[in-house]
Formats: structure tokens, C-alpha cells, sequence
């Protein structure tokens, strides 16, 4: 039987306490790889929509999240973690602690740090005490402590102003990068990476966050580090690895922990502003480029491109891509591209949200496999392998020339 607000009121076998005891003994190192915790996390996300009433559902989606977005704003805003931090952030402060820490009142801090406690996302240990956990750490990191902001910069006035853009295009696909739902959102012209040069702050961020999810996962999770290598001595003239667009130099960084002779046959390009912060070891050959434009360096052993084509659709992918095939030495370079593969079926819900991010922000997608297959062939290049791992959400397509 099922009430009105769609709980299922039939007897179960299942024992509530015993189900309820497994789950809050499981935590992220009961498995024995993060391959199987990854897949663990999807069947919790599936098994939370099987146990939410459409209310339940209604309930997390209208008030729930958003006012979690807007709490670590407001606690990003007042600094609290910050001065959580320099007092112990292990040691445990009550609101009124809070309140001292940064001039909120007490009785508004305490509204805000329940919802955080109720959502996990700050530990109570006791009533109006509170302790950190382990995500609100993570936001003392500057690259990663950015997406609260970058979340009310970027994503949520975009998501918000999406219905009304599409009502007003006949829900049309977007297609250009310099009059969508960006544009339309911030009241501006040109494209995203135009806004973000006249507005240096929100440029910041959306830097700051872009190096996260640039060291996320990076080439060699995926790749095996001997791939790219060649006969050649490491002191040969002859690029190994043209890293394209790399910002500010991740990737390279972690082949370096793994061949750290070969430093100077790696290649790092990007625009100017973003080589700035480049933190590339001596001897790394950092160079600006612009990948719109033919590529200056010739018959490297691989040129690898990592969350750059899903940012543009084919007509310019085209064009980035027909510059690395001018480049390429036929029989001995190869191309690598680090970017979503999204499946027939069964996707990843990060995958799916990142296809719709790319909408709202660079009116791009994410494609599938025959999506890239299909641009490859246009530019006379064609897949050699496709390289995924259970950890990643991304994969890596090793191309050649046809």
C-alpha cells in the first residue's frame, strides 16, 4: 500500500536496525580499491532514490542543496574555516566560539551550522558543538576552497537563467560560444574566457577551480608513463610530450615524478596569463600559444590535449586538431586526448552534469565515442586505443594519423 506521499506502508523484512548498522559502519576504506568504493558510491546514490518519497525528493532538491551551496558561501565569505583553522581544526567550537571568530551572531551561525551538521558536512558533537570533517579541510586548499565561490559565480546564476534562455530560443541546442546562456546570464558579449579577462576576481576562481579538476585525475592515472617514450636520448632536440593548453603545467608534473631526465624534451603551452603561474620544474620548455593557431613545435612524440575539446564544438575542434595533424611526423607522433567519453548507457552522473555544464557556459558537449571517432576522421586522424580506468570519469583516446 502506498500513502499519499508515496511511502510504501507494506511490512518489510528487512531489519532497520541491522541495515542502518552496516551503513554507518561503511565508510570509504571498507573496500579494497577505490575502483569498488567508486562503485559502491553509485549504487548508494541509486539506493537514496529508491528510498526517497517523491516529498523526500522534492524536499532535497528545492531546500536542501541549494541552501547548502549558499551556507559554505556564506562560511567561505566570513572566513570560518580559515579561522577555525589557526585555532586547531580538529578542535571541536560551538557557536557561540564561531560567533567570537567572526562578528555573525551567534543565533544565525547556529542555523547555518545545523543544516551543515545534518548534511554531514560538519560533525556534531554535541548540542551546538561542532568539529570539522574532512571536505571542510579541503576548502583551506586554494584550488579547491574556490568552488563555493566559483558555484555562485559560474554554475547556479547560469542553471537559474537556463529555462528562460532556452523558452526564448524555441529549445534550440546551443551552438555559440559568444551569444549563449553565459552571455545571456552575465549581460555580457564575447566568449567565457573574454568575461573572465575583463573580470580578473571571477577570473581567479574559475582558474583556482580549473587546477583541481586538473589534478584530479591526471595523464598517468590512466596512461602508462612508458607510453610516449621513444629511442631517443633524453637530452634529444626531439619533443616527447607537447602538453597543449596544459594550464599550469599538472600533467607535466607528474610525468616529471616518474621520468624526471627527460624534463627538457617536455613542452608546456598555454596563454600567457595562465604560464605566469606555471609551476613547472627548470628545464621544462614553458612556451604561450595560442592552439587556434599552427603549431610551432614539430614532430614531438605525442602532443596531449586534456579538457580542451570539450570546451568548443566541431567546427572549431576542427581547427585545433588540424593544426596537431600539421604538426605530426606520420608513423611516430601521436595524439592524446584527455577528455569524457560518455557511454551509450549507464553514465556517470558527473559526465552528464559536465555535458550540461559545457551548455550553459560554453555552449559545447561532451561527446561519445562515435562522436570523437567521427571528428578524428574529418581531420584524417583515427583512433589507435582508448585508455579508461573504473577511477576516472574522463578516459584518454590515443590517436594517429590515417
Amino acid at each position: 500500500m502506498t500513502a499519499i506521499d508515496g511511502t510504501n506502508t507494506t511490512n518489510s523484512s528487512v531489519s532497520t536496525t541491522s541495515f542502518i548498522d552496516t551503513l554507518e559502519r561503511t565508510t570509504a576504506s571498507s573496500f579494497g580499491s577505490d575502483g569498488d568504493r567508486i562503485k559502491a558510491l553509485r549504487a548508494a546514490y541509486a539506493l537514496i532514490s529508491r528510498l526517497e518519497t517523491p516529498w523526500d525528493t522534492v524536499a532535497r532538491l528545492a531546500m536542501t542543496e541549494p541552501a547548502l551551496g549558499a551556507y559554505l558561501k556564506i562560511f567561505r565569505d566570513l572566513q570560518v574555516f580559515e579561522k577555525w583553522h589557526h585555532l586547531g581544526s580538529d578542535l571541536p567550537q560551538t557557536d557561540a566560539d564561531l560567533s567570537a571568530l567572526t562578528g555573525a551572531e551567534p543565533e544565525l551561525l547556529a542555523r547555518l551550522t545545523r543544516h551543515l551538521a545534518a548534511n554531514n558536512l560538519l560533525e556534531e558533537v554535541s548540542a551546538g558543538t561542532y568539529r570539522q570533517t574532512a571536505f571542510t579541510k579541503s576548502l583551506l586548499v586554494p584550488v579547491f576552497g574556490s568552488w563555493p565561490d566559483y558555484l555562485y559565480d559560474g554554475p547556479l546564476p547560469c542553471f537559474y537563467k537556463m529555462p528562460e534562455y532556452l523558452a526564448k530560443t524555441g529549445y534550440k541546442n546551443p551552438t555559440s560560444q559568444g551569444d549563449g546562456i553565459f552571455q545571456y546570464t552575465k549581460g555580457c558579449k564575447g566568449t567565457m574566457y573574454d568575461y573572465y579577462e575583463q573580470n580578473s576576481k571571477e577570473g581567479a576562481t574559475f582558474n583556482n577551480i580549473m587546477g583541481s579538476v586538473m589534478t584530479k585525475k591526471s595523464m598517468l592515472d590512466l596512461y602508462p608513463y612508458e607510453e610516449p617514450s621513444d629511442s631517443l636520448p633524453n637530452d634529444s632536440p626531439t619533443p616527447l610530450l607537447v602538453d597543449v593548453g596544459g594550464n599550469v603545467g599538472h600533467d607535466i608534473i607528474k610525468i616529471l615524478t616518474e621520468q624526471p631526465d627527460v624534463a627538457s624534451r617536455l613542452v608546456l603551452q598555454d596563454r600567457p596569463e595562465v604560464l605566469e603561474l606555471a609551476k613547472c620544474p627548470p628545464g621544462v620548455q614553458v612556451a604561450a600559444h595560442d592552439f587556434f593557431t599552427p603549431q610551432p613545435v614539430k614532430g614531438a612524440r605525442a602532443y596531449y590535449i586534456h579538457a580542451i575539446l570539450h570546451n568548443w564544438s566541431d567546427e572549431p575542434s576542427r581547427k585545433i586538431l588540424s593544426h596537431l595533424r600539421d604538426a605530426m611526423e606520420p608513423g611516430y607522433s601521436k595524439l592524446l586526448i584527455h577528455d569524457h567519453i560518455l557511454p551509450a548507457e549507464n553514465v556517470h552522473p558527473q559526465a552528464s552534469a559536465y555535458d550540461l555544464l559545457m551548455m550553459a557556459k560554453l555552449s559545447s558537449f561532451e561527446r561519445t565515442e562515435s562522436m570523437w571517432e567521427g571528428l578524428l576522421q574529418s581531420v584524417g586522424m583515427k583512433t589507435k586505443k582508448i585508455w579508461s580506468s573504473p577511477l576516472a570519469t574522463q578516459s584518454i583516446i590515443e590517436a594517429e594519423l590515417l
